[in-house]
Order: C-alpha cells, then structure tokens, then sequence
C-alpha cells in the first residue's frame, strides 16, 4: 500500500482504556497512532476503512492449544499442515499461539517439539506460531487427564536437557507436577533458558506448591482442572493460585471444564491482569461432531464435547472468540478485563512485548468485532488475514 492504513471503528479497546469513535493508524505493520477519530482531520492521506457499528480489540493470544481444524500438534513431525490451524485460528481472531503436546515417549516428543520450533515465526497464512507449551510428561497419574499413563513419568533432567536443546529457544512454558522428586531442580533449569515453569496435572498441596513458587514457579496450567478439587480444611494447587498473586493463572471457560459460578468467583479472586484465557482445543475445533485424535489418544466428538472412550474430557472444541463472550456472561468482569485476559494478559505471561496491545509502536494484531463480539476481520501485522462478506474493503487496499 502507498498509504498508511486508517481503521475508524465505534470504539476500541486497547485493553487498558476504552476509546469511543476510535481510529487505529497502522504503517509497515505496526500500529502508528490510535485514538478518535475527530483528530485525524486529512483523511485523504489514509486508505480508510470505515466500520462505524463495528469495535476492535487485540488479536488474541492462545497460550494451550492441542489443536483445531484436523491438525493435532503432536503429529506435527509427520503431519505438516500447521497452515491449517494456523489460517483456521485467524478465523477466529486468534493472532499468536503455543502449539502444545502431550506425554509422550522421549524420541516422539523430541522428534515432535523439533518439527513444532521449525514453524515458530514462520510466515504461516494467519496466526503465528511464537513458541511452544509442553505439557507432561512429568505430571500426577492420578491428575493425567486425557494423557497417556503409559507416557507418564518422573522428572529426567537429561531428557529435559535435551528437550530443551531440541526447542532450540522456542519453548516458553513448561507443565509439570510440583510434588515430583527433581521439581525444584526442573524449575530452576527452565528459567535459566527463560522458560516459564507452569504447575498443572498435580496432587500438590499447599506446602510443595508455595515452594515451587519461591523456587521461580510462575503459572498454573487450566485452573480447576488436573488438580485437587477447593475443599475448606486441605489447600492445593487451585486454592493457592486464586489467592497468591505471583502466579499467572490459566482458565478455560468454555463452561464445560469450569461451572460458570466457580469462573465467577476465580475472576473475584485472582488478580486481574494475571487471569490468561486459553482455549484447551484440539483438532476437532472448528469441525463436525465426530471421532478424532489428541495425540495417541482416539477422542469422541458429541454436540462439540470432546471426551475420551471413558468419558474423560479431552481437551475443547471451542475458540478463544467463543470463549470471549464466555466471559462476559459468566464473570463480572469489566469489558477492558475481559478483554485483557485472551490478549495483553497472556502476551505478558509469555513475555511477548511487541502484541497484545493496541498501543503506538506495537505489532498490529486486531481482531475486529460486530455488536455480538463476532470476528469480522483479523489483522496480523499489519496485513489483513481474514475479512467476512459483510466488511467492503476499499479498491487500493
């Protein structure tokens, strides 16, 4: 384009303030200027695309993600269409995303996480790939969840050497059982490769949580799932991490693996720039009821719950943008709240500082939305990678 592009829109939230009748300049990918529109007088020297009924916030940003659109991440090795996921995602407003494994044997997870790191900041048809979230294999039995037990075992800090090696500095977040032996050595030898250490598929109790957090623990994977239930006389994982503040906390709220009340009252506790919305999905995601796959694991698909043969959930089918109008019914949260959990939160919580926020100098990541927070366009640096029927782009665009 031979002009910078002018978005003007009923308002935007950036999540942090709400600006009524917004513009939103985006130059060379990045986004210029934001702010009402009244004060860009020469709008001859833009290309405008002019949506006044419709509202933008960031790109969101899934930080657990198995999957969507038929493609499951730990086939990544011998499937290769990511392109998928990723164009599918963007559908969705998604921008950025930590493709996620499973528990699996050594050589298949090494052999896995290498195919996942050749995507990361790959240019890819929609949303981007900047890191990966391993998750297990050192976690509870007990708390596996839809994992494997077979493939599920005690912390090796030589298979986590290599694992490490094998990311060649795309991993960002690491899950695993704070009551295993080797645990403190594990998060100490995840931050200094600057790997967020995150605690989930656990039996922990008050006393081994706190201290892998003094040890350098910052994140709890999916809050209420694959740990001890709240109880009023034993404190686990969940109760420490909706009340201690160091923590960044993952919710799924999609309202089958949390009952909306008990989001509510998470969202009441926890503080709320630490709140990070995840959406938990698999490669059913955005698919037809049916039987599919999480890892090796074969999952069954009915009225868009995702179980296992024994009824175990197993991951989710639904999106981030789903799960956005989740939380507004579900929470009592603010919409700049609401907003900051799916893009500044977890952009934060990852340690991305160029996204997450539409602010002067960041990546322009906007999703755009129509007055039922439905994605009408999605926009990834600075390119428009989605746009419904119903957005009439201008000729020179």
């Amino acid at each position: 384009m031979d002009k910078d592009l002018l978005i003007h829109l009923e308002y935007c939230l950036t999540p942090t303030h709400r600006i009524n009748n917004a513009a939103i300049v985006i130059s060379q990918g990045d986004i210029l200027a934001v702010g009402g529109f009244s004060a860009f007088t020469h709008t001859e020297d833009y290309i405008v695309i002019d949506l006044p009924e419709y509202h933008a916030v960031p790109g969101f940003i899934d930080s657990h993600i198995y999957g969507a659109g038929g493609f499951d991440c730990m086939h990544a090795d011998t499937d290769h269409n990511i392109a998928g996921m990723s164009e599918i995602l963007c559908r969705h407003g998604v921008t950025s995303f930590l493709p996620t494994t499973q528990s699996a044997d050594h050589p298949k997870l090494i052999a896995v996480i290498e195919a996942l790191a050749s995507q990361c900041d790959k240019s890819l048809p929609g949303a981007v790939p900047v890191g990966i979230h391993i998750e297990g294999p050192y976690i509870s039995s007990e708390k596996r969840g839809a994992h494997p037990e077979s493939h599920v075992r005690p912390i090796n800090m030589q298979e986590v050497d290599e694992m490490i090696a094998a990311g060649d500095g795309a991993i960002k977040v690491f899950t695993f059982a704070p009551e295993l032996d080797n645990a403190t050595e594990l998060i100490k030898k995840l931050r200094e490769h600057g790997i967020t250490p995150s605690m989930g598929h656990t039996v922990a109790e008050q006393d081994d949580v706190l201290r892998a957090i003094d040890v350098g623990a910052l994140r709890c994977s999916h809050l209420l799932n694959g740990m001890e239930p709240l109880r009023q006389r034993k404190v686990g994982l969940a109760a420490t991490a909706m009340t201690d503040e160091r923590l960044w906390v993952e919710m799924i709220v999609d309202g089958v693996h949390i009952h909306p009340r008990m989001i509510d009252l998470a969202c009441r506790c926890i503080r709320k720039d630490r709140i990070v919305c995840i959406s938990n999905a698999n490669e059913a995601a955005g698919l037809t009821d049916g039987v599919y796959k999480l890892g090796d694991e074969e999952i069954h698909v009915e009225r868009g719950r995702s179980v296992l043969i024994d009824g175990v959930i197993a991951g989710s089918t639904e999106f981030l943008d789903q799960n956005y109008k989740h939380l507004f019914s579900y929470s009592h949260l603010t919409d700049s709240e609401v907003t900051a959990c799916f893009t500044l939160n977890p952009a934060h919580s990852i340690g991305l500082k160029d996204r997450g926020e539409i602010k002067p100098g960041k990546q322009a990541d906007i999703a755009i939305m129509n007055q039922q927070q439905e994605v009408q366009m999605t926009i990834i640096n600075g390119n428009i990678a989605y746009c419904t029927e119903s957005i009439e782009l201008p000729e020179n665009i």
